[in-house]
């Protein structure tokens, strides 16, 4: 896909729409991939343009695959809204609110990882219970296809028993509720609430080429524009599906001060 600062005046126009939204993946996108989840910080830079866009434009969220309540914690915007747990979670306004249907997940999700706990022992693994979802993280792994081939001998069967769905994505296996949820139904959603003429989506990963092909999928006269943040563990399907990319956490804070630029003196939507 074509580089994204070749073709900035193609933005500057989507821009100009209004109402306006922007979304933006955290880990990867606006905050550098870091050897365990706690690590993790954002970019001061990118948080910086943030504050100001939540001023300026209709909704900016954050969509993350952590839970909306840590993606709040890491991000700090009160403003803005937090899809957690990819599409599962919504925090708005200070209250948390899950998807219908994940009740029981939590339970299940918990058992799940108890019976993985004693099946697989490591040294580098990461578990986060999420609640209605989970993340094993093998990046601390020496090796890591030997860690994956192990992990996913062990979940597969206790996934299968308790409902659930794997996903894979950087160097992390994801357990998930077997529902039409993800960060595409949850951009959509939030498209269709504050019923946007325009809207920008950023992400490096698998589970943001769910929001890439959501974005293309809504009709005229909605515009939107994916942009696949690049590095080097990006899966290639992030490109494919994107209109332009850019080179990591840097080129994202490069841009989001060029949309800051463009938009400080537009009318607020």
């Amino acid at each position: 896909m074509p580089y994204l600062f070749d073709h900035f005046d193609l933005v500057k126009d989507l821009l100009a729409l209004r109402p306006f939204g922007l979304f933006a993946d955290v880990d990867g996108t606006i905050a550098e991939i870091a050897p365990s989840p706690a690590e993790a910080r954002v970019s001061p830079v990118c948080r910086d343009s943030l504050v100001t866009l939540v001023k300026h434009l209709a909704v900016v969220a954050a969509v993350s695959g952590r839970t909306a309540v840590e993606a709040r914690r890491m991000v700090g915007i009160d403003e803005m809204v937090y899809i957690g747990n990819h599409g599962y979670e919504k925090w708005a306004g200070g209250e948390v609110g899950l998807v219908p249907g994940v009740e029981d997940y939590p339970a299940k999700i918990t058992e799940v990882l108890d019976k993985f706990d004693k099946l697989v022992s490591i040294d580098g693994i990461i578990v986060e219970n999420k609640g209605p979802t989970a993340s094993i993280h093998y990046r601390r792994c020496l090796d890591h296809e030997a860690a994956l081939t192990a992990v996913l001998s062990a979940v597969e069967g206790l996934a299968k028993d308790a409902d659930l769905r794997i996903s894979l994505g950087k160097l992390v296996v994801e357990l998930r509720p077997p529902l039409e949820v993800s960060k595409g139904t949850a951009v959509c959603s939030l498209i269709d609430e504050h019923r946007l003429s325009g809207a920008i989506c950023l992400g490096d990963d698998l589970t943001d080429v769910d929001t890439f092909v959501a974005l293309h999928k809504k009709e005229p006269p909605f515009k939107g524009l994916a942009i696949g943040v690049i590095g080097a563990e990006t899966p290639s399907q992030v490109a494919k599906e994107a209109d332009f990319t850019l080179n990591g956490v840097t080129d994202v804070e490069r841009f989001l001060k060029q949309v800051v630029a463009e938009v400080v003196d537009r009318p607020t939507a």
